[in-house]
């Protein structure tokens, strides 16, 4: 394998999941859409980096998905870019960063471990890759509808 063949398949198991992450935050970050996306959602704060992470595997070349290092770690590489994007256009700040970065990171290799399975199992590549894109927009709007949990026993206060 060339140099040239290398550095493109780099760009694409890294730069299409990066790609993906910051159209998705900028759609979840919508003011205007508040009532169906939200930055601030499970959908968007677990699924993201897990999908992330799917795809940075899934789009890798299979003798490296063969590792399981590599299906840990490299999908690192699209969370730090991510990171570093939204601090350079001013869409995060360090303190969000701080708080969800192991999040992200533990997410992102949990995903990069079902991405190394779908790439492994070689069955439906485009309705995989296709679902695992367009789970956020359909949960999105879902988990909007639950705005808050109930809570289901009212705690009570006796004085004795």
């Amino acid at each position: 394998m060339n140099i040239n063949k290398k550095t493109k398949n780099l760009l694409i198991a890294i730069g299409i999941p990066t790609l993906y992450a910051m159209v998705l935050r900028i759609l979840f970050g919508v003011s205007d859409w508040n009532d169906l996306f939200s930055v601030m959602s499970l959908t968007f704060l677990f699924l993201l980096p897990t999908i992330l992470g799917a795809l940075t595997v899934y789009l890798s070349a299979l003798e490296k998905v063969k590792s399981s290092s590599y299906r840990i770690f490299a999908p690192w590489a699209p969370v730090f870019l991510f990171l570093i994007l939204t601090l350079a256009f001013s869409i995060e700040g360090w303190a969000c960063w701080l708080m969800i970065l192991p999040v992200f990171l533990l997410a992102s290799s949990i995903g990069g471990l079902i991405g190394g399975f779908l790439k492994l199992r070689r069955h439906n590549k485009r309705l995989n890759l296709s679902l695992l894109v367009l789970i956020p927009l359909f949960l999105g709007p879902i988990e909007s509808v639950f705005e808050t949990i109930p809570l289901l026993i009212k705690p009570t206060l006796t004085l004795i």
